[in-house]
């Protein structure tokens, strides 16, 4: 990952300007030292074994993931995202003819809808 952030400080177009740092060391102490909030729930290494990239590449998917219900839970309460954030399901449309639903975000899935419609107020 350090070699990731010294490449992208280097980089002289690109949107991220970081004057603060000289180089990946600086940025992954910050990132090292945020508190990893506990409320989000641990971190899982998922595997899976029967999927592949290409016929070049045969070693299996893996991929860490955490509980999306408890870390939407979590981002709802967090003040600083409430003006970004968006509750109300949304069906979008491109512009084809006949239109096509288009599924980008989580507020245009079908979950969506069926999550907000649910009695059962656990979730």
């Amino acid at each position: 990952m350090k070699t990731y952030y010294d490449n992208v400080l280097k980089e002289e177009n690109t949107a991220l300007h970081f004057p603060s740092f000289k180089n990946g060391d600086g940025v992954q102490k910050l990132v090292a030292s945020m508190p990893d909030d506990l409320a989000l729930g641990e971190w899982e290494l998922h595997t899976l074994k029967d999927m592949r990239w290409n016929d070049n590449h045969q070693h299996p998917f893996k991929f860490w993931s955490r509980d999306i219900i408890k870390s939407m839970r979590w981002f709802m309460q967090q003040p600083a995202y409430a003006e970004h954030l968006i509750y109300t399901p949304q069906c979008c449309f491109n512009s084809n003819t006949p239109p096509k639903r288009l599924y980008t975000e989580m507020h245009t899935a079908d979950w969506w809808w069926d999550t907000q419609v649910r009695t059962d107020t656990r979730v």
